[in-house]
């Protein structure tokens, strides 16, 4: 069951990620309904909440846009920078979102910026670690009274951080949204239709991030699984 399981949330995870990429390239070449850029429309969100010390910055690539909160930067992509189309200006305002959440102290923003630094490791060790206890359980258990079933659970403490990253992360990623797509509506930057379609890209966005979830949660439960069936 894990393994169809798995292979659900791949096909799931390519139909959303071909999804996202239609859409975004579908309305890359249509200009929003007031003209104004991703530069300018990051600018004016930040001073709506007023935001300050936050630099809009170039960055190479495709979809690459991001938030550094260390450096104080909204980096925008080649197909987002200094550009006025529905989807430049729609990645530029959900980026600005998650400044915003940063500026405001957002509790769940806080947890994932403290998880972040610990998310790899945790993810890729805890299953070796579940396994190692696996392997002790066959092998000498009755020697070390259920070692092996204590060293597993170790492991999936471990790897309950990812989940625990992956959950807090979908939460951000939907707000920063929700507060791209409030702004686009109050500060008029699109016409309704446009509003809409802003409305579709951004939320395809955040659907990669619960396929994130969906497949460490499906990994948590098979170390779960593991772990119970060598307990004696």
């Amino acid at each position: 069951m894990f393994y169809i399981l798995m292979i659900v949330i791949f096909v799931a995870s390519m139909i959303i990620q071909g999804r996202l990429r239609r859409l975004a390239s579908k309305y890359s070449n249509i200009p929003v309904a007031s003209g104004i850029t991703s530069n300018q429309a990051v600018l004016q969100m930040l001073d709506s909440y007023d935001v300050t010390g936050v630099v809009v910055k170039h960055t190479g690539g495709d979809l690459t846009d991001n938030y550094n909160s260390r450096e104080g930067t909204i980096n925008l992509s080649d197909t987002t920078y200094n550009r006025n189309s529905i989807t430049a200006v729609a990645i530029a305002a959900h980026e600005a979102g998650h400044a915003v959440q940063d500026s405001q102290g957002m509790g769940a923003y806080r947890v994932r910026q403290f998880l972040a630094p610990a998310v790899n490791i945790c993810s890729r060790l805890g299953v070796y670690v579940v396994l190692l206890g696996v392997v002790i359980s066959y092998v000498v258990e009755k020697d070390f009274g259920g070692i092996g079933y204590h060293v597993s659970t170790v492991g999936i403490v471990m790897y309950s951080v990812a989940v625990i990253f992956y959950a807090v992360t979908l939460w951000i990623e939907r707000d920063a949204s929700r507060r791209g797509w409030k702004a686009m509506q109050e500060l008029q930057w699109v016409s309704d239709d446009q509003l809409r379609a802003a409305k579709k890209l951004l939320w395809a966005a955040g659907d990669t991030y619960a396929i994130a979830l969906a497949s460490s949660a499906a990994t948590l439960l098979r170390l779960l699984a593991m772990r119970g069936g060598r307990r004696r």
